[in-house]
């Protein structure tokens, strides 16, 4: 459970030795709406088993986005510590036993003995080498670094999604007051239209109320009003820092939700003021929308 909202971007460095060599691991992780993990170890050969239990560790964290672990080796603890004598002696050993059981009269030399290690069977010895105790400690460095970084991200743009936030609220205040003495005019306009189209003609004062009444319901936005309240209020919460787990797919769903509201008013309300501010805050509102992709 976090306790703030994370972007989903991040960079993390972290450093390990394992045997006798410097592993480096780096993990990145980019925006995305599923949670992709992907490993990539260079010219190092991760065993299946570790490189699950680096995507378990990086799925115990990260709820959304595109994650790439690179992980490479640097340098060395000292030039002794690259020569295992005991695996030297043993190469020896059995390239010996070969040389004789092929009837060769060459003996076998150090040169002989490195090329054999350099080829498929130091790849067996350095896959031996890479368990997850090992390369652990640089992943979880690396893991905390990214998670740092996401956070800060996140802060920023939580006070930046809080301030359009405000500026939707003001908007839809504005549309409140624009919207409560529209059934007034609207019926103004229609006893000036019917005036103007049968002047010589009495005008039923009851046929007008009901009329009036009638289109005093289309005009009707007070439901999508408090909805819409409702939904902001909501984001409001996402926004203030105690957000939970995969706040995002929640933000996205109340940004839809407010888009369908402010839409439902604009085609319902056929006023200019009132279509002017719908204007602005589908504007503002995809604003919020693009910088709510960011978040985790």
């Amino acid at each position: 459970m976090s306790t703030g909202l994370l972007s989903m971007t991040g960079f993390g460095h972290g450093i390990a030795e394992v045997g006798a060599r410097r592993v480096v691991v780096e993990i990145r992780s980019l925006n995305g709406r599923g949670g992709d993990v992907k490993v990539r170890g260079g010219d190092l050969d991760i065993p299946a088993a570790v490189e699950a239990e680096i995507v378990r560790a990086i799925r115990a964290q990260v709820v959304r986005g595109t994650v790439s672990v690179t992980i490479r080796e640097e340098g060395a603890k000292a030039p002794e510590a690259l020569i295992d004598l005991a695996v030297v002696r043993q190469a020896h050993a059995v390239l010996e036993t070969l040389r004789r059981e092929l009837g060769l009269a060459q003996p076998v030399d150090l040169s002989t003995v490195a090329a054999f290690l350099a080829g498929p069977a130091a790849c067996q010895v350095r896959r031996d080498e890479m368990t997850w105790e090992g390369v652990r400690p640089a992943v979880e460095r690396a893991l905390q670094e990214m998670q740092t970084m996401r956070a800060r991200e996140g802060a920023a743009l939580a006070a930046d999604l809080r301030q359009r936030l405000d500026r939707l609220r003001a908007l839809v205040a504005n549309i409140t007051e624009a919207v409560s003495g529209l059934p007034t005019r609207a019926a103004r306009k229609l006893e000036e239209r019917l005036a103007a189209v049968a002047a010589s003609a009495a005008l039923d004062p009851g046929r007008l109320a009901q009329e009036v009444a009638i289109l005093a319901e289309k005009l009707d936005v007070s439901e999508e009003l408090v909805r819409l309240r409702t939904h902001l209020a909501h984001l409001g919460e996402l926004f203030s820092g105690a957000a939970p787990e995969a706040a995002g797919r929640r933000i996205d769903f109340l940004v839809q939700e407010v888009g369908r509201e402010i839409n439902t008013i604009g085609s319902k309300v056929q006023d200019a003021p009132v279509a002017t501010l719908v204007v602005e805050g589908k504007a503002e509102l995809e604003k919020l929308r693009e910088q709510a992709q960011n978040i985790e």
